[in-house]
């Protein structure tokens, strides 16, 4: 595997093949520490919420909306280049967008939203539920995903790293989820506009892997497969940029419906969701 200068990053049969095989890869090196250097300002722009008018865009990954923002544990924000267009097409979205035309080479490959995600130091509740990124979205033709979570420092199993089952991509249906019980209901149930964060039920069979990586390395998981991540144990910030990928004529079909990944977005999920 290598990079050239051009911003390609070259995968091999092996990596496609795994990819397909179990969901997931892990990409060592993909940024050099001067590329890295790049987005660092952008993250704490966003991450400190000095972005103004995000809205639910600035927001608890891991509590209801409208948590103070004094009490954030996994501090998320949304779509940091609609807010500020000069920071699109920047080094990772190059690179991301060269592997991304490798594994689905039969589409028009586009990045579909990316977030920036950080974990505040010794929250052990700074958490993921386990869940599949199909379950968030709308029903499409076409639902192939490839995202890409960039590790802006190391990203380790103390501090809360990705989780994966492996293999779990494949299986024949999406398992349900449900939305996460912070005891706000409607109608006597969980209502899905009080937060964002869904959850499944794991499987006696469920084997779970960590996949620790150093700053500067990615991880690629597809829309299917089961995955989550833990609370931070550490005193330091785990921090994480984000970027998924997905057919042009999916995300246009999304759009259609007003479905943009915005957490501002007013959709009906009784009508669109999978």
């Amino acid at each position: 595997m290598s990079r050239r200068h051009d911003t390609t990053y070259r995968l091999t049969p092996e990596e496609i093949r795994r990819y397909r095989e179990q969901g997931y890869l892990v990409l060592h090196d993909v940024l050099t520490e001067e590329e890295m250097a790049t987005l660092d300002p952008w993250f704490e722009h966003f991450i400190t919420g000095k972005e103004p008018g995000m809205g639910r865009d600035f927001c608890d990954m891991s509590q209801p909306y409208g948590t103070p923002v004094e009490e954030f544990r996994l501090v998320n924000a949304m779509l940091p280049g609609v807010y500020r267009p000069e920071f699109k097409n920047n080094i990772f979205h190059q690179v991301a967008q060269s592997i991304a035309d490798q594994l689905y080479p039969e589409g028009k490959a586009e990045m579909d939203y990316e977030q920036f995600l950080a974990k505040k130091p010794n929250k052990a509740q700074a958490e993921f539920a386990m869940h599949q990124d199909l379950g968030y979205w709308p029903k499409t033709k076409n639902t192939w995903t490839a995202t890409f979570s960039l590790a802006l420092n190391d990203a380790t199993v103390e501090n809360g790293c990705l989780q994966v089952v492996p293999g779990s991509n494949r299986e024949p249906e999406l398992r349900p989820h449900k939305p996460k019980d912070y005891g706000h209901q409607k109608d006597g149930e969980v209502n899905r506009d009080d937060s964002h964060t869904l959850v499944i039920e794991m499987k006696p069979e469920d084997k779970i892997i960590f996949l620790p990586v150093k700053r500067g390395s990615v991880t690629v998981h597809d829309e299917r497969i089961v995955h989550g991540s833990g609370g931070n144990y550490t005193d330091e910030w785990r921090k994480t940029y984000v970027m998924a990928f997905r057919d042009a004529n999916t995300i246009a079909e999304e759009r259609t419906m007003g479905f943009t990944h915005s957490h501002n977005d007013t959709v009906n999920w009784a009508e669109i969701i999978v």
